[in-house]
């Protein structure tokens, strides 16, 4: 009996490290998204096209439904495995409550429901580690201790070029209580106990791309590196090479992805963010 590991499509991680985990047999739940009366399955669609039909149509999201997890657990579990999946962050979504709902459909033992307390790529990071761990032959319980013992030591900040999208997406209430706060600005942002919350309130892109390094240095010296960004490659690329001429972390082994559409319904065009593991 072995472990499988199962996540949602809010998980991002580079193609080779995707590759990795699937051939590794993680099981990934989709997220849907409609615009309209038209509904698509998340990272179907190049984030040009789907930002652009989100300019003209704001989409309804749609979090994995328990019936899509219990599905993804049977086929797990039918073959002896036990299983461990990692949703994201319970505090923006209602994915790990979906997981847990399906997980009581089996008997105790057999689903274990971890929350990531993240998103995007420090999602993918905790997914990764999941997977690499079980293919290594480690129990469940020794899976689980390999999540956690990472959740303690990722640190992801994030930055916005534009809050539209948080306003449009009902989240800006939630992260500063009124949205006159955030208007204007480019918030920096953190995941603490998987809750977004702004950190520093710049008014300009070039000192909130500085912030953003600071922040990420000061949980250095660091295992793992990586930038997320949304339509802006470019910009991830000069901010992964500002991080290794300050921290000496090489360029090489910074990881980059661009997000999946669950975390740009809410980001927007032009968000930026840093994934750093301590060491």
């Amino acid at each position: 009996m072995g472990v499988k590991v199962v996540t949602d499509s809010g998980c991002d991680l580079p193609q080779e490290l995707e590759e990795e985990i699937k051939g590794l047999g993680v099981k990934i739940v989709p997220f849907y998204f409609h615009f309209g009366l038209e509904g698509c399955r998340d990272k179907t669609m190049p984030m040009e096209e789907f930002l652009a039909r989100a300019e003209r149509t704001w989409p309804t999201t749609a979090a994995p439904s328990a019936g899509a997890f219990i599905e993804a657990f049977r086929e797990c579990t039918e073959t002896g495995d036990q299983v461990v999946c990692i949703p994201v962050t319970s505090k923006h979504s209602f994915t790990y409550s979906s997981a847990v709902l399906a997980s009581k459909e089996f008997s105790p033992g057999q689903v274990e429901v971890v929350d990531s307390l993240s998103l995007s790529l420090g999602q993918g990071l905790l997914v990764l580690a999941a997977a690499r761990a079980a293919d290594e032959g480690r129990s469940l319980e020794e899976v689980v201790e390999v999540i956690k013992d990472l959740q303690k030591r990722l640190h992801l900040f994030i930055t916005l070029d534009t809050v539209k999208y948080l306003v449009l997406g009902g989240r800006a209430s939630r992260l500063e209580g009124t949205l006159g706060g955030l208007l204007g600005i480019r918030p920096l942002l953190s995941v603490q106990d998987g809750e977004l919350t702004v950190l520093e309130k710049p008014r300009g892109r070039r000192v909130a791309k500085r912030g953003l390094v600071k922040l990420a240095k000061g949980y250095f010296p660091a295992e793992t590196v990586g930038i997320v960004h949304i339509t802006c490659e470019e910009e991830a690329n000069e901010l992964a090479e500002e991080i290794s001429s300050q921290t000496g972390f090489p360029k090489e082994e910074i990881l980059c992805v661009e997000t999946g559409m669950a975390l740009a319904t809410h980001g927007g065009p032009g968000a930026l963010g840093i994934v750093v593991v301590s060491k």
